[in-house]
Protein backbone atom coordinates (compact mmCIF):
# COMPACT_ATOMS: atom_id res chain seq x y z
CA UNK A 1 0.00 0.00 0.00
CA UNK A 2 1.39 3.49 -0.85
CA UNK A 3 1.86 6.07 1.92
CA UNK A 4 0.60 9.56 1.45
CA UNK A 5 4.20 10.75 1.96
CA UNK A 6 5.77 9.03 -1.38
CA UNK A 7 6.02 11.06 -4.34
CA UNK A 8 2.93 11.46 -6.44
CA UNK A 9 0.41 10.10 -4.22
CA UNK A 10 -2.53 12.18 -3.19
CA UNK A 11 -5.41 10.57 -0.77
CA UNK A 12 -8.04 11.51 -3.32
CA UNK A 13 -5.83 11.32 -7.02
CA UNK A 14 -7.86 11.78 -9.98
CA UNK A 15 -7.90 9.49 -12.95
CA UNK A 16 -7.66 10.44 -16.47
CA UNK A 17 -11.65 9.16 -16.81
CA UNK A 18 -12.39 12.01 -14.06
CA UNK A 19 -11.38 14.96 -16.20
CA UNK A 20 -13.68 16.35 -18.67
CA UNK A 21 -12.75 16.83 -22.14
CA UNK A 22 -13.91 20.00 -23.76
CA UNK A 23 -16.55 19.58 -26.25
CA UNK A 24 -14.42 21.79 -28.79
CA UNK A 25 -10.56 22.09 -28.25
CA UNK A 26 -9.16 24.79 -27.46
CA UNK A 27 -6.41 27.09 -29.51
CA UNK A 28 -3.05 27.65 -27.95
CA UNK A 29 -1.44 30.27 -26.33
CA UNK A 30 1.15 31.25 -28.27
CA UNK A 31 1.03 34.24 -30.74
CA UNK A 32 -0.39 32.94 -34.35
CA UNK A 33 1.48 34.70 -37.33
CA UNK A 34 -0.52 36.91 -39.33
CA UNK A 35 0.08 34.79 -43.03
CA UNK A 36 -1.16 31.80 -40.85
CA UNK A 37 -4.38 33.90 -39.23
CA UNK A 38 -4.97 34.64 -42.92
CA UNK A 39 -4.45 31.59 -44.42
CA UNK A 40 -7.36 30.09 -41.44
CA UNK A 41 -9.47 32.69 -42.30
CA UNK A 42 -8.97 31.91 -46.29
CA UNK A 43 -9.72 27.91 -45.72
CA UNK A 44 -12.42 28.37 -44.20
CA UNK A 45 -13.85 31.04 -47.11
CA UNK A 46 -12.84 28.22 -49.56
CA UNK A 47 -14.73 25.97 -47.59
CA UNK A 48 -17.87 28.23 -47.98
CA UNK A 49 -17.23 28.94 -51.73
CA UNK A 50 -16.48 25.13 -52.38
CA UNK A 51 -20.01 24.07 -50.85
CA UNK A 52 -21.37 27.26 -53.00
CA UNK A 53 -20.03 26.49 -55.93
CA UNK A 54 -21.36 22.95 -55.85
CA UNK A 55 -25.35 24.11 -54.69
CA UNK A 56 -25.26 26.58 -57.87
CA UNK A 57 -23.72 24.12 -60.11
CA UNK A 58 -26.97 21.74 -59.17
CA UNK A 59 -29.35 24.76 -59.64
CA UNK A 60 -27.86 25.69 -63.29
CA UNK A 61 -28.77 22.09 -63.97
CA UNK A 62 -32.13 21.82 -62.29
CA UNK A 63 -33.90 23.40 -65.08
CA UNK A 64 -33.10 20.38 -67.57
CA UNK A 65 -34.97 17.07 -67.53
CA UNK A 66 -32.26 14.56 -66.49
CA UNK A 67 -29.67 16.17 -64.49
CA UNK A 68 -25.77 15.57 -66.37
CA UNK A 69 -24.29 12.97 -64.35
CA UNK A 70 -20.85 15.06 -64.21
CA UNK A 71 -22.14 18.18 -63.13
CA UNK A 72 -23.78 15.74 -60.23
CA UNK A 73 -20.02 14.11 -59.46
CA UNK A 74 -18.37 17.62 -59.69
CA UNK A 75 -21.32 19.16 -57.37
CA UNK A 76 -20.47 16.33 -54.96
CA UNK A 77 -16.88 16.50 -55.38
CA UNK A 78 -16.93 20.29 -54.75
CA UNK A 79 -19.60 19.38 -51.17
CA UNK A 80 -17.04 17.02 -50.15
CA UNK A 81 -13.79 19.23 -50.71
CA UNK A 82 -15.80 22.34 -48.78
CA UNK A 83 -16.67 20.18 -45.88
CA UNK A 84 -13.19 19.14 -45.59
CA UNK A 85 -11.79 22.42 -46.01
CA UNK A 86 -13.93 23.49 -43.20
CA UNK A 87 -12.89 20.68 -40.42
CA UNK A 88 -9.38 21.38 -41.35
CA UNK A 89 -9.38 24.20 -41.05
CA UNK A 90 -10.71 24.18 -38.17
CA UNK A 91 -7.82 21.84 -36.76
CA UNK A 92 -5.55 24.31 -38.15
CA UNK A 93 -7.07 26.86 -36.22
CA UNK A 94 -6.56 24.97 -32.81
CA UNK A 95 -3.01 24.32 -33.95
CA UNK A 96 -2.62 20.81 -35.59
CA UNK A 97 0.14 20.25 -37.86
CA UNK A 98 -1.72 17.43 -39.53
CA UNK A 99 -4.17 19.83 -40.43
CA UNK A 100 -1.94 21.86 -42.60
CA UNK A 101 -0.36 18.51 -44.44
CA UNK A 102 -3.83 17.67 -44.99
CA UNK A 103 -4.61 21.06 -45.94
CA UNK A 104 -1.78 20.83 -48.33
CA UNK A 105 -2.42 17.94 -50.36
CA UNK A 106 -6.43 18.81 -50.59
CA UNK A 107 -5.11 22.05 -52.28
CA UNK A 108 -2.57 20.40 -55.03
CA UNK A 109 -5.23 17.79 -55.37
CA UNK A 110 -7.96 20.31 -55.77
CA UNK A 111 -6.29 23.23 -56.93
CA UNK A 112 -4.04 22.89 -58.91
CA UNK A 113 -6.23 21.55 -61.68
CA UNK A 114 -8.96 23.79 -61.48
CA UNK A 115 -6.35 26.69 -61.42
CA UNK A 116 -4.83 25.19 -64.90
CA UNK A 117 -8.14 25.47 -66.52
CA UNK A 118 -8.92 29.18 -66.05
CA UNK A 119 -12.60 28.49 -65.77
CA UNK A 120 -15.05 29.65 -63.50
CA UNK A 121 -13.59 28.35 -60.84
CA UNK A 122 -10.26 29.98 -61.04
CA UNK A 123 -10.45 32.40 -58.32
CA UNK A 124 -11.30 30.07 -56.17
CA UNK A 125 -8.55 27.94 -56.37
CA UNK A 126 -6.05 31.06 -56.31
CA UNK A 127 -7.43 31.40 -52.92
CA UNK A 128 -7.00 27.79 -52.13
CA UNK A 129 -3.33 27.98 -53.64
CA UNK A 130 -2.46 31.48 -51.85
CA UNK A 131 -3.59 29.58 -47.87
CA UNK A 132 -1.18 26.89 -49.08
CA UNK A 133 1.67 29.17 -49.57
CA UNK A 134 0.85 31.73 -46.29
CA UNK A 135 0.98 27.96 -44.35
CA UNK A 136 4.22 26.98 -45.32
CA UNK A 137 6.03 30.63 -44.62
CA UNK A 138 9.09 30.51 -42.31
CA UNK A 139 6.79 31.53 -39.13
CA UNK A 140 4.06 29.34 -39.99
CA UNK A 141 7.04 26.60 -39.45
CA UNK A 142 8.49 28.37 -36.39
CA UNK A 143 4.36 28.58 -34.90
CA UNK A 144 4.00 24.70 -35.77
CA UNK A 145 7.30 23.39 -34.18
CA UNK A 146 5.95 25.29 -31.12
CA UNK A 147 2.27 24.64 -31.02
CA UNK A 148 2.65 20.74 -32.37
CA UNK A 149 6.01 19.48 -32.29
CA UNK A 150 7.11 16.72 -34.74
CA UNK A 151 7.01 13.14 -32.72
CA UNK A 152 10.14 11.37 -31.66
CA UNK A 153 11.87 9.61 -34.76
CA UNK A 154 12.19 5.26 -32.95
CA UNK A 155 15.44 3.91 -34.24
CA UNK A 156 15.23 0.65 -36.18
CA UNK A 157 17.04 -2.21 -34.37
Amino acid sequence: MLRPCEIGHRDKARSVNDVKKPLLARRPNEPVPGGLLIAQFLWLLAGVLFLGFGGFLIYEHSGEAAINFGAIALALLFAVAGCACAVLGYRLFIGERSARTNLTWLGVIMALPLLLRFGRYSLLAAIVMFSVVLMWTPSSNRYFKVVSPKPAKTRRR
